[in-house]
Order: structure tokens, then sequence, then C-alpha cells
């Protein structure tokens, strides 16, 4: 019988240090397959990899799904008719042409809610010599006894470049004037949701037709 307090048989310094060298070899494994690609990212072995325990320890992206039809301002539209695109190459005379054929008017039709993405430029030394006005019409007709126009953006410059979701139904598009000593052309590209104004109806007295 062993006193209280003292093990009978101890086990031989073989035996304890086999198990000692078991327990150290266990840890190794428990750290390097386990511990380091779990919590460090760390994977020497690729254990880590092949079990998912690398994922454990990254930082997973957080994904909140948000209802459209919640947000203040509507971020999808859709149309019945189709999308079109239209280059469109607008001639002005020199300044002071007696014809005034140094301005003129060019807009496209849109309904409410319409959209298009448009860039123009045209080719001048001095941008402050090429006046622009973008605005809106909704002109008097049937059931619009009131004009109304809105105003976009006026300025100088020799580009312009954006989208226009229209307010109102109506016409939409730019007085442009030529205040240079040279005659120069209007490179204008609309993309969207329009119809355009046929030459010599209100919105393109000009006669303006695409392609020139």
């Amino acid at each position: 019988m062993a006193d209280e307090g003292h093990i009978a048989n101890p086990p031989s310094k073989q035996r304890l240090g086999l198990i000692v060298g078991v327990a150290a070899v266990v840890a190794v494994v428990v750290t390097v397959g386990f511990i380091l690609p779990a919590e460090y990212q760390v994977d020497p072995t690729g254990f880590g990899k092949a079990t998912g325990l690398y994922k454990l320890g990254t930082p997973q992206a957080k994904t909140e799904t948000v209802d459209a039809s919640a947000a203040s301002t509507s971020i999808t539209r859709y149309y019945p008719t189709a999308y079109r695109s239209d280059v469109i190459d607008i001639p002005l005379k020199v300044s002071g042409d007696e014809n005034r054929g140094d301005e003129l008017e060019y807009k496209v039709r849109m309904k409410e809610g319409d959209s298009l993405v448009y860039s123009w430029s045209v080719l001048m030394t001095n941008p402050e010599e090429f006046y622009y006005d973008f605005h809106g019409e909704n002109p008097v007709g049937p059931g619009n006894p009131t004009a109304k126009v809105i105003e976009y953006k006026q300025a100088t410059g020799t580009s312009s470049n954006g989208v226009l979701i229209a307010p109102m139904p109506g016409v939409h598009g730019w007085y442009l004037q030529n205040q240079s000593e040279k005659p120069v052309t209007v490179k204008l590209k609309i993309s969207g949701f329009y119809e355009l104004v046929p030459p010599g109806e209100y919105g393109n007295e000009a006669g303006i037709k695409p392609g020139g």
C-alpha cells in the first residue's frame, strides 16, 4: 500500500520521456495545423485551407441587401421604347451673321422620367467665345395652357458631358451661339430614351438632321 501523497509505481525515465515527447508532438501539430491557420492566417502545411480553418481568422465582408423601393430616389427605370443613339453635327456661322446663322436651338422630345446621356464638343481657340444654354421646355399646347421652362446650365466653353432625366414632358436640349469670327461645327452625341424632333418643328426649327 502506498503512503498518502506518493505514487506506488512511478513511470520509468524512458516512459516519461515518451509521454513528454508525444505531448510535444501533439502540441506542435495542434499549433501548426489548427491554431496558426485559424488565428493568424499562417498555414505552412496547407491543412488550414484544405479544411476551411484558414477562413476563421480572415475578416469576412458583410453584405447588406437594400430594397430599391425603400430608397428615397428610384435607382432603376424602365421604358416601353427601345434605347437609341444619334450623332448630330450642328454648323454655326460666324458671329454677327446677317441671317442669324451663328445661333440656334437643338432639342429632343422626352417624356417625364425619360433619360439620356450626352456629350458635345466644338473646336475653338477661345472657350469664352462659345455660349450654350442647356434647358427644357414644355410649350403651350393641348392640356398645357402655360409654357414652362427649366434651366439646367448656362455657360461658355467648348464641351459638356452629362446625363439628363427629364423632370417634365417636352423638348430638352441646347441653345448654342458662336461668338467667334470663324464658323464652327458642334459635334453632339446622345444616347438613351427620347425622340428626335423632325426638321422645322418646335425644338429643331433650324432643320438639323442626324449625321449632319
